[in-house]
């Protein structure tokens, strides 16, 4: 194994692979911040510059780019809430809050610490436990699967701001925009109301640059004031504040990339599931639960460090089985394919080399986005501070453009507009937009694998599936954590009133 890491690292230190590396990390940045885009597009459009040149080279080019979009994607959600991709829609809970209150140097630093030292723990999982994950791979079925997606609508209660009752509704109005277009099982058509574009479904991406970035957009120019108004809000906070606090909150940093590592290794999970699960698990094992989504740097830090480690995990199904662990994985089943690289056993004896390879360019590409970021942040912490005059018109024709390039359909434009007034509404009237998206993730999720749970083991299929069963149980207890945190605390608020009371 020895020789394989470092027959992997001499591969990659090759002027062409180090260059190569460099662009994609540039070109990665670039395609991140823009609203609509992403690692997936990130990595097609390279595609056909990839043929020609060295392995090491071309996976340098591909991965360095689909890294550096993880940060990409927190840069405009920590700003101005506008999620450059569904994985950095957890970033806009508390790193928009803390841009308001004048600490953008410190949250995006935190960001690309987090996403630092998630994406270096990933790497040294993928190096040591593909030989180890294969049984558990096997082990999990539809069933499981299905668990974990209700287990991601116990964050309800996170979002719900205090009406519970407003934070199911919104999540329900998620699901059923969710459920627009074809039946996943079925192809029956739902909601389309005849027209051909609904039939393909509404597209995330297109629904959550509405609720998020255009509202926003809205908010500011009925506001005439900029985000951040240095007049009545300075910038105190530091770059190495930031920094500190990646570090200093490494247990959180640590449980998050598990929890990346986790979700990452299961096929067809995803990045946006990964971070609103690590924002949740914050916020349900903090102590002060209360301070999240009003500038809580753990809110930032959390989603971050899972989504840097979820690359490591997404490997791991992709080299081992020849699985992709989401869209961008099977983008670069593709690359291997014109590689003439064949996934499976094979890589993890063959081919070890190019497997460490791979675990080199994630740590390395960590590395160079971390000191990239660190190094612009002065920079980019100034953005919020331009008058809305000048921001608002800019960033809306990067949303709509961002909203046309998803699908190509001009009707996708309009989708974004609509759901721009509705994320307003839903804003002044304190319904959860996290909520709602919240329920169009995992609709669909929920559904695929509820069909197939049936199908396969019948309505009895949690006593058939122990492990299932085990996670229901896990489901409903964290689903009711919050409920008794707040019961004891309004026990303890009681209590302490009865004490000062003469």
């Amino acid at each position: 194994m020895i020789e394989a890491i470092i027959a992997g690292l001499t591969a990659l230190l090759t002027p062409q692979a180090m260059l190569f590396m460099l662009i994609g990390v540039v070109y990665g940045l670039v395609i991140g911040i823009l609203p609509g885009l992403g690692g997936v597009v990130a990595m097609a459009l390279l595609l056909p510059f990839t043929y020609g040149f060295e392995t090491a080279a071309t996976l340098a080019l591909l991965l360095g780019a689909h890294i550096a979009t993880i940060w990409g994607d927190s840069v405009t959600s920590i700003l101005f809430s506008v999620p450059g991709s569904a994985k950095g829609l957890a970033l806009c809970f508390d790193g928009y809050p803390m841009t308001q209150k004048g600490q953008a140097k410190r949250a995006l630093a935190a960001s690309a610490t987090g996403a630092l030292l998630g994406g270096i723990i990933g790497a040294i999982f993928l190096a040591l436990c593909i030989p180890l994950i294969r049984p558990v791979i096997l082990a999990l079925g539809p069933s499981e699967y299905l668990m974990m997606a209700l287990w991601g609508l116990t964050v309800i209660a996170t979002f719900s701001e205090g009406s519970l009752m407003k934070g199911l509704t919104a999540s329900v109005l998620g699901v059923l925009v969710a459920f627009i277009g074809m039946d996943v099982v079925t192809a029956t058509p739902r909601f389309t109301f005849g027209s051909e574009f609904l039939m393909e479904g509404i597209s995330f991406p297109v629904a959550m640059i509405g609720l998020f970035a255009v509202s926003e957009m809205m908010k500011l120019a009925i506001k005439g004031t900029p985000i951040v108004d240095r007049s009545l809000v300075k910038e105190e906070s530091t770059v190495w504040q930031g920094v500190c606090d990646g570090f200093s909150h490494w247990w959180l940093v640590v449980r998050s990339s598990l929890l990346g590592l986790w979700i990452g290794v299961l096929p067809g999970v995803g990045a946006s599931v990964a971070g609103l699960a690590a924002y949740a698990q914050a916020v349900q094992t903090s102590k002060t639960p209360e301070r999240f989504g009003k500038g809580a740097v753990e809110g930032v830090i959390a989603p971050d460090a899972t989504m840097g480690a979820n690359e490591g995990g997404g490997l791991m199904p992709t080299l081992a089985f020849g699985i992709p662990g989401g869209e961008s994985m099977a983008i670069l089943l593709v690359a291997f394919i014109g590689l003439g690289v064949v996934p499976g056993p094979d890589m993890l004896t063959k081919n070890l080399d190019l497997v460490f390879s791979m675990v080199w360019i994630i740590v390395i590409a960590n590395i160079a986005v971390t000191l990239i970021g660190l190094g612009i942040t002065p920079w980019l912490a100034r953005l919020p501070s331009l008058q809305a005059n000048l921001m608002v018109p800019i960033v809306l024709a990067v949303c709509f453009v961002g909203a046309y390039a998803t699908r190509g359909h001009i009707e996708d434009v309009v989708v974004a507009a609509v759901f721009g007034i509705v994320g307003y509404l839903m804003d002044k009237y304190r319904y959860s937009r996290a909520n709602f998206v919240i329920g169009m993730v995992l609709a669909v999720m929920i559904e695929r694998n509820l069909h197939i749970s049936l199908t396969l083991y019948g309505k009895d299929f949690l006593l058939q599936r122990p492990i299932a069963l085990a996670m229901l149980l896990f489901v409903l207890f964290t689903a009711a954590l919050p409920f008794v945190r707040n019961w004891r605390r309004q026990r303890k608020q009681a209590a302490a009133a009865g004490v000062s009371a003469p």
